[in-house]
Parts: structure tokens; sequence; C-alpha cells
């Protein structure tokens, strides 16, 4: 479960900025919480903000930390850190980016991050609370400097392997550093649809859909959102050329109609047949499910694009129910559709905002919750007419 994440000089953030999935004091729809001893945590929380607001940016460096954690054990000597400062100002190129997340495993809490420039991580740490109370398992500073309270000979051992450009996590994971394998499957069970990762099609992999049982259960999520489909099947010969790469061409979508007198037949559509929308909903149940059944983090951005608004609530909703998600399932995404922006959908901290600066060009994120609002406020008409901030301030002229 993840409790906060926070990202430091990183494409459009400059300052630190801080999600945090800590439920507030709001009373509001409590079946939209995870109880954790004596704390609450958000199932779900929206971005919104302008067009080049910097929303996506908070996911995309979340997608950053996640992918740097699972790969870096694997970086050739001499590469360069493919990290993304903010380039608007004269020092950031310079200065490190710092990533953070805190987070449940198996019951124990962890907080993991680290700081790195174009060539080196600088900065790095884990610690865990056993017992509720802080536990060093790493600390590293200026790239070499390392500290370890616990098995320190096998540590020692693992540091020597860990170059400049490597997180000591990843490497001390790779070879089995039991302290740390818990760390490394949280991140490894995250699950990001942002433009730099497309999450393998959206999570529906053709051998999954290869089972009788799986594709019975994608089919009657899509005849919950009605889009005709009353079965799927897979082609048994060569899928059908397609230029669409995005869909699944080896998968026939049956639909039953109904003549003029009544009399039902069924017919079938390849999926590159179907309509974009029909396509992207189904890409994203498959990823969807897997979060519900499994009770780990879903981060996407424009979940809802080519989505009508009904089928984003519903999928919000999904993550927000006690039935539907008993596993304590988290979503995180960016989303324009306004119809979310309903103290009777969302709690006022699920709803959060980011918001460019005029003069630094530098991204702000911050609450709702934040505001002293009713709980009678009509939060859709609030933020169209900039209460909140976080639209777009459009000029006269062409």
């Amino acid at each position: 479960m993840l409790i906060q994440f926070s990202v430091e000089n990183y494409l459009s953030i400059k300052d630190k900025v801080v999600l945090s999935m800590l439920a507030s004091r709001d009373t509001e729809h409590p079946e939209h919480l995870i109880a954790d001893g004596n704390k609450n945590y958000l199932k779900s929380t929206v971005i919104y903000g302008a067009n080049a607001s910097g929303k996506s940016n908070v996911l995309n460096a979340f997608w950053f930390m996640v992918n740097y954690v699972l790969t870096s054990h694997n970086q050739q000597v001499h590469k360069a850190i493919e990290r993304s400062p903010f380039k608007f100002d004269q020092e950031t190129p310079v200065r490190p980016s710092s990533f953070e997340v805190i987070f449940t495993a198996n019951g124990i809490r962890y907080a993991y991050g680290f700081s790195v420039t174009d060539r080196a991580v600088v900065e790095e740490y884990l610690y865990y609370y056993p017992n509720g109370r802080q536990a060093l398992i790493f600390e590293r500073k200026d790239t070499t400097d390392f500290r370890f309270t616990v098995d320190i000979e096998e540590q020692n051992t693992l540091k020597e392997r860990t170059s400049a450009n490597k997180l000591y996590l990843s490497v001390a994971s790779n070879w089995s550093y039991s302290k740390v394998i818990p760390v490394l499957e949280w991140f490894a069970s995250c699950q990001i649809i942002t433009k730099y990762s497309v999450a393998d099609a959206y999570g529906l992999e053709a051998e999954q859909l290869k089972d009788d049982d799986y594709r019975r259960v994608i089919a009657s999520m899509l005849r919950v959102a009605d889009f005709g489909i009353q079965s799927l099947q897979m082609r048994d010969s060569e899928p059908i050329p397609s230029q669409r790469g995005d869909v699944f061409p080896n998968i026939e979508a049956v639909h039953t109609v109904q003549d003029s007198e009544g009399n039902a037949s069924s017919y079938t559509l390849n999926m590159t047949e179907e309509s974009d929308g029909t396509n992207s909903y189904f890409k994203l149940i498959g990823i969807v499910k897997k979060a519900l059944d499994q009770g780990t983090l879903l981060v996407a951005d424009e979940m809802d694009a080519h989505l009508h608004p009904l089928l984003t609530k519903h999928l919000v909703s999904l993550f927000n129910s006690v039935e539907f998600n008993p596993n304590g399932a988290q979503l995180i995404f960016t989303s324009h559709n306004t119809n979310l922006l309903d103290l009777d959908v969302l709690r006022r901290d699920q709803i959060w905002f980011t918001e460019k600066d005029e003069q630094t060009a530098a991204t702000d994120l911050f609450s709702l919750y934040d505001f002293s609002i009713r709980k009678d406020t009509k939060v859709e008409k609030g933020y169209l007419i900039g209460r909140y901030g976080a639209i777009p301030f459009i000029k006269g002229g062409l």
C-alpha cells in the first residue's frame, strides 16, 4: 500500500511536491479508505490540471523511480542516468533529482528514496519499521559512503558490486539480499500506464486471453459496460493483419442482435473492427482486474481517454468499493473528466490539482482538502470558474 510519494527537480517539477494517500479527518465516504492500525489511507486519487500543468509529470516521475529500481542493476558502468531535471533554471540541471516513497509491504512500513545526477546516485536510503520504530537497513551518501547496521559483512560485499550509476537496492535485490526483497517486490507489483510505459498492452497478455475462464471474466466486465459484446473468442488461425498495433488482432468479440422479427443471431467482430473506446476499455480492464485481485497499485495517466464519463466513474467506483476491492488495491490517475468533481463521488482528500507557476513555469501539487469548502459545495462548477486554480487561462484572439 502506498502512503506517500514525493519528487523534486524532475521534468516540470522544480521544488519538492508530495502526493499523500494518508486520509484526512474528512468523515465522508469511509468505504473509500483502507484501515491500517489507527490510520486510514485512500483507495484512489485523481489529479486535475490544465494541459502542460504537470499532472502527467507527477506520474512520469513515479514511473522513473519504479523503472530505475527495477533496471539499474543492469546499467553499464559509464552509462549516463537518463533523468530529466527541471530546465527553466540555471542551477537545476546540475542539481540532483530526488524521489521518495513511503509504503507498506507484508504489514511492515518502509521509507525508500534516492537522489541522482546525470552520472551518479548521490544519495540513497532504506528504513523500515518492524516494531513501529524506525530501523536502518542502509544509507548511502556521496555515492560511495555507505552505512549499515544489520548484515554488515554481507552488505559490504554488495556495496562493492554497486557502481556509481546503480541503485544499491537494485543490486542487492538482484543478489537476493533478504532485507530488500520485499521492497523490490512492492515496486515490481506497481502497474503503470504513462507515455513512457504502456505496461504491455495494459496487462492484457495473449497468454492470459487463451484461458477460457479469464476470457469469460473479461467478457462479463465488457457486458457491464454495455458495449453489446456477449463473449470473447480466440482465433485459431493466424491473426488478421492490422496497422493498429495497440489492438489484439487474434481476439474476436461476439455480438448478439435481433432482426425485425425478433429472431436473435450472433455475429463476430475482430477487435481491430471495434471502436477506439471499446478497445481502450478492453485493454484497461485487464490491468484493473489484476490490481483488484492482487491488491496492488495502479497508476494511470489519462485513464479515461476515449471512455464515456460514466465508464470512468464505474472504474473508480470499483476501487472505492468494499465489495469489489477487498484486498486494498489503490488507483492514482489523471483526468479531464470533471464529472468526478463531486463530493457524492469522491472525498475532498481524493481530489488533487496541479498548477504551473506563471513566473517560474514550475509545477505545484495540492489537494482540494487544502480549501475550506462546505459538504454541499458544487466542486465541478467551482473548478471550472477557477476557484481552485489548475485551469488554463484562455486569452482572447485566435
